[in-house]
C-alpha cells in the first residue's frame, strides 16, 4: 500500500515534472524562429534598446533544478554587469560570495575573505553565461553569432515591448555543457533559462534593475 508520505513525494515530483515540462515547452517555441539575413536587422535594432547603458546593476534568482533529485537549488543576490569591469555576482543567500568574471578566468571572494581564482574551464557553464550576458547586454551580435546558432522571436513575453533570443552552441563539444540559452528581453534583460546538457534547467531572473548611460 502506498503510503501518505510516499504519495505527497510522488505527487511533488510529477508536479515539479509538469511545471519544468510546461515552462521548457514555452521557451522551446523560439527555436522555431532562426534568424536569417531578413531577421538579422531587426534582432539587431530589438538589442540596441539594451546596450546604451555604460553599467547595469539589479537583484537576482538562481533556481536550478537537478531531475534525478527531483529538487531546485535556489540562491539570491545582486549583480553589476560593466563594459569596462566586467561581470560581478555577489551571492547572499544561501552561502554569501563574490565571483567576477573576465574572458579567462573567475575570481571567487568566499564570505571570510579568502580569495581563488580558477579558469573558465573548470566552470564552463557560469563562464559561458556570463560572456552572453554581457554580448547582450552591450549589442554584441558578432560575438554571440560567432559562437552560437541565433533564434529570434518578438513580444512573445510577459514583458512590454519584448522579445526572446534563442541561443545553441555550435561547438558539439560546448552542447555536451549547454544544450540552449533563451532569454526574455525587453529594455532589460529579464530572464535567461540555461538548459544543460543533462536537461536540467538553471533560471535566471533580475529584478529591481538599475543602470548608467
Amino acid at each position: 500500500m502506498l503510503s501518505l508520505r510516499r504519495f505527497c513525494g510522488l505527487f511533488c515530483a510529477l508536479h515539479l515534472a509538469l511545471c519544468v515540462g510546461a515552462f521548457a515547452a514555452d521557451r522551446a517555441a523560439v527555436f522555431e524562429h532562426p534568424v536569417t539575413a531578413a531577421t538579422k536587422a531587426e534582432i539587431a535594432r530589438s538589442l540596441a534598446q539594451v546596450s546604451n547603458y555604460q553599467i547595469v546593476q539589479g537583484d537576482f534568482k538562481q533556481t536550478k533544478s537537478i531531475k534525478k533529485l527531483n529538487r531546485d537549488f535556489v540562491s539570491t543576490g545582486t549583480f553589476s554587469i560593466s563594459k569596462k569591469s566586467g561581470v560581478v555576482w555577489n551571492t547572499q543567500k544561501p552561502f554569501p560570495s563574490e565571483l567576477t568574471v573576465s574572458d579567462s578566468s573567475i575570481t571567487e571572494r568566499s564570505a571570510n575573505g579568502a580569495v581563488r581564482t580558477i579558469s573558465t574551464k573548470d566552470n564552463p557553464i557560469f563562464a559561458e553565461f556570463s560572456k552572453v550576458i554581457k554580448a547582450m547586454l552591450f549589442g554584441n551580435i558578432s560575438e554571440l553569432e560567432a559562437n552560437f546558432k541565433l533564434f529570434y522571436e518578438k513580444s512573445p513575453s510577459d514583458y512590454k515591448d519584448g522579445f526572446r533570443v534563442g541561443l545553441v552552441p555550435r561547438e558539439p563539444a560546448m552542447r555536451k555543457v549547454i544544450a540552449n540559452i533563451v532569454m526574455d528581453v525587453s529594455s532589460l534583460l529579464h530572464r535567461v533559462v540555461i538548459i544543460d546538457g543533462d536537461g536540467n534547467p538553471v533560471i535566471y531572473e533580475f529584478s529591481n534593475q538599475k543602470v548608467t548611460e
